[in-house]
């Protein structure tokens, strides 16, 4: 298919074309879920890794957004992010180019997505702004703003949110790396805001931020902030405090984040990635894999650290499985509670947990999802929760051309380069 080039000047929709969308990810407001997929490896207008999104639209039409101004490099797609961004009740469409230093945003209405601002940060330089997104309400005031992470950012990474206390995505303000972290070393590599995720931990009705710095340490042990946007407060979590297992070279906590109710009290609980946590052999770092679950308030880990020799899963945890680099929430058996999906890519496989009331997550039922692809496919790189049902990226497959599947099954989503490396 021709790829969609997103320009021109916009024309605001009107009442009737906002009256259509129903919200969620519905970009063309036909009452059904669409999905996004970034390749951000895509060649676009002659420049490769460029990058391109495809969207897979619930009545079978597919579109890909290539911008007009494509580079060389720019790694389009490589972040997806939904949500109605200007008010209109409308999906919208966030779409991050750490190459390019931006984040393009396109806007829902009837037919589908269209061109809506382009957003920087000022002093460009090697920011790489745009490699994690999140839409969320951070301040309270019931409309969603959008937080982007710029791990590259002198000073060990930022994230800049936009949108706070004002109509549409007006506004910027940027959290550097220190935050929350008095007294703590900080470092170039420390890549704050190379992974968000956003829920309301505390139950007050305001959603905080989770921030990935999966390079922290003198050993790239690594940790996540979690950061009261409207009161500019934050908090770092690592191994090195009251959690399971303990910090070792590489393990990249905080290298994938989700946050959901598991337990059903009303609190969001937030699940934290640590893909090069060693099981085996903790001198030599093979990444086994490993996820740790914190229950909101209290951020207590009430249950185990989630691991393959973890008792009631199935499977043996192997070398490089990397379980844990890719982290989903969301109800995915019709009991209204969020189940965890946890992507093991270096067996092409992806562990599914089951949410509970009162008990959060649990081995029982759990499911493992065997793609039969090999780990070259990179099954499990990323996850996403639609409709009920399992999305999962595998941007290694056909050579690195990229799939995308529900589940096992092997959605219309053209491989263009990288394909199924996010998912909006």
């Amino acid at each position: 298919m021709v790829p969609l080039v997103m320009a021109g000047m916009l024309v605001a929709p009107g009442a009737a074309q906002a009256a259509a969308c129903g919200g969620g990810s519905d970009f063309d407001g036909d009452g059904r879920r669409d999905l996004a997929a970034g390749a951000p490896s895509a060649t676009a207008g002659g420049q490769a890794r460029a990058g391109q999104v495809g969207i897979l639209y619930g009545d079978g039409r597919q579109e890909w957004l290539v911008p007009a101004d494509a580079r060389r490099g720019d790694g389009f797609g490589a972040a997806l992010a939904v949500g109605d961004l200007d008010g209109d009740r409308c999906a919208d469409l966030a779409v991050g180019a750490p190459g390019a230093e931006s984040v393009r945003v396109y806007l829902g209405g009837a037919g589908g997505l269209r061109q809506g601002p382009a957003l920087r940060l000022p002093e460009r330089g090697s920011d790489r702004f745009g490699t994690a997104l999140v839409a969320a309400d951070l301040d309270g005031d019931r409309d969603l703003e959008l937080a982007a992470g710029a791990p590259g950012r002198e000073g060990g990474g930022a994230v800049a949110v936009f949108g706070l206390r004002a109509g549409g995505l007006k506004g910027r303000k940027v959290f550097a790396a220190s935050i929350g972290r008095k007294g703590e070393r900080k470092a170039q590599t420390d890549s704050f805001g190379s992974v968000l995720a956003a829920g309301d931990f505390d139950g007050n009705g305001r959603e905080e931020l989770a921030v990935g710095l999966p390079g922290d340490g003198r050993r790239g042990e690594g940790s996540v902030t979690v950061l009261d946007v409207a009161r500019a407060k934050g908090w770092n979590i690592s191994q090195a405090g009251r959690l399971r297992g303990s910090p070792e070279r590489g393990d990249g906590f905080g290298s994938a984040l989700a946050a959901a109710d598991f337990d059903a009290d009303g609190r969001d609980d937030l699940a934290i990635g640590v893909p090069g946590e060693a099981l085996t052999d903790r001198n030599r770092g093979f990444g086994e894999g490993a996820v740790h679950v914190l229950y909101g308030p209290s951020f207590k880990e009430e249950g185990p650290m989630w691991n393959r020799l973890t008792k009631g899963l199935s499977g043996n945890a192997r070398r490089n499985d990397l379980f844990g680099a890719a982290l989903a929430a969301g109800d995915l058996n019709g009991d209204r509670i969020p189940d965890l999906a946890i992507g093991v890519p270096g067996s092409g496989a992806v562990q599914i947990l089951r949410g509970r009331e009162r008990k959060g997550l649990t081995a029982a039922e759990t499911q493992l999802v065997r793609s039969g692809l090999g780990a070259a496919a990179h099954y499990g790189h990323a996850l996403g929760v639609a409709g009920g049902g399992l999305v999962v990226g595998a941007p290694g497959a056909d050579g690195f051309a990229g799939g995308v599947y529900r589940s096992r099954t092997r959605l219309p989503i053209e491989g263009r380069g990288l394909t199924g490396f996010a998912f909006g």
